[in-house]
């Protein structure tokens, strides 16, 4: 019984991942061009693209607008056990990590949200969004809600170099304990995807979820995409 034979896309996945490893390509570094990689490998145009948008949902290759197609740099793993924020999970990698503030309004508990967090109607809610980067390129579209009442003038101590949950310590003398969070697949919208530079209706992982203090009280609501190609989840699991 013969060998089954490769699919194109799966093909041209193996191409693309031996060219790297022959040339000894390193993070950032440049594909050739996509007519290139047709004519040297007898591709034809949709099949590459598919094996491309394939190894970029991987995290193995990555591609910038009007640029060409580049070796993805190793992902950032977050624990989802590890209440840690993802700033200091990114400093603790020893990657670059930098934040665009969006915007910081207050606002008011609204039925869905307030069911969230366990607060009334018209509570005061701080809604902080921002994009992070990693290693300079966008990767997160972050929505916060927090409790403003407990936390007065929080939006004042918010800038680009500060992490969340650093000031709520330092300042408010809070301490985290856990929360809970839920993991999904959504698609960029238009904003979104301008935010993060991918195109619009392109897969992103969507986590939302609640954080809770010392006594058990929920103090922040978040949701947020992130580009599966530069950051990836997993759960420890321990036998007991």
């Amino acid at each position: 019984m013969g060998m089954e034979k490769q699919k194109p896309r799966e093909e041209a996945m193996e191409r693309i991942e031996n060219y790297i490893l022959e040339n000894k390509l390193k993070p950032d570094d440049k594909l050739p061009s996509e007519r290139s990689m047709c004519m040297m490998w007898e591709l034809n145009r949709t099949t590459l693209r598919s094996a491309i948008r394939q190894l970029t949902l991987e995290g193995k290759i990555y591609s910038k607008n009007g640029s060409g197609t580049y070796v993805s740099k190793k992902k950032l793993m977050k624990n989802l056990q590890d209440v840690e924020g993802f700033y200091q999970t990114a400093l603790k990698a020893g990657r670059e990590i930098s934040t665009k503030v969006i915007s910081v309004e207050v606002c008011e508990t609204s039925k869905g949200i307030g069911q969230k967090m366990e607060l009334p109607l018209g509570h005061k809610l701080l809604r902080v969004i921002r994009i992070r980067f990693l290693d300079e390129y966008p990767v997160m579209y972050e929505t916060t809600y927090l409790d403003y009442e407990r936390f007065p003038q929080l939006d004042e101590h918010i800038n680009e170099n500060s992490s969340l949950y650093e000031i709520l310590g330092e300042t408010y003398h809070l301490v985290i304990t856990g929360g809970k969070e839920k993991l999904s697949i959504a698609y960029c919208d238009e904003k979104e995807a301008c935010y993060l530079q991918v195109k619009e209706g392109d897969p992103v992982i969507y986590q939302s979820g609640i954080a809770v203090d010392d006594e058990g009280k929920i103090f922040e609501y978040f949701k947020s995409i992130t580009r599966s190609e530069y950051v990836c989840f997993a759960s420890e699991l321990k036998r007991l």
